[in-house]
């Protein structure tokens, strides 16, 4: 494969967005509790599927500290964060913007569903989603799997499913 200027731009991008999302799950688990950087590993183990390594959360919090947007107190042999008043400012920013990126996405989708989609299925995912929410949660955790344990988890679901409805 050729890398182009572009495939780069793409790839930076793509790790752009990533960075900015897991600095806003940061956030946002600092908002409900003070953390380590090893206890917010953790919890995005558990949440998100995946476990960043020390090398991408360290500097994450250490950025977010030299903006004032969290406070870090050493606690023994590790420092421990929490939201500054800054960040709990910041942090009430983002949930109303996450509002209007919402309605925003989700015209989009409509539009696109529109333009390139059969008429049976526009808005059928936002009605599975309104009814399911952890849907997209379990998706990305899949996701985050490789193929073949997916497919081993989401058989071992159907079956259980399956033995339910009969």
């Amino acid at each position: 494969m050729k890398i182009t200027t572009k495939h780069i731009y793409r790839t930076r991008y793509i790790e752009l967005v990533m960075k900015t999302v897991l600095k806003i799950f940061i956030l946002k688990q600092l908002m409900k509790e003070k953390m380590s950087g090893y206890d917010i590993m953790k919890r995005c183990e558990e949440v998100l599927g995946y476990k960043p390594s020390p090398g991408t959360i360290y500097p994450l919090l250490k950025s977010l500290e030299r903006k004032k947007i969290i406070e870090g107190k050493k606690e023994g042999r590790r420092i421990v964060y929490k939201l500054s008043p800054r960040g709990k400012k910041f942090m009430k920013e983002i949930m109303m913007a996450k509002e209007e990126f919402y309605r925003k996405l989700h015209s989009q989708i409509v539009a696109m569903e529109e333009v390139f989609g059969d008429e049976a299925t526009i808005g059928w995912k936002e009605k599975i989603i309104e009814k399911y929410p952890l849907l997209p949660k379990i998706i990305f955790m899949l996701e985050r799997m490789g193929n073949k344990r997916a497919n081993e988890m989401l058989e071992e679901f159907y079956r259980r499913l399956k033995d339910a409805s009969n």
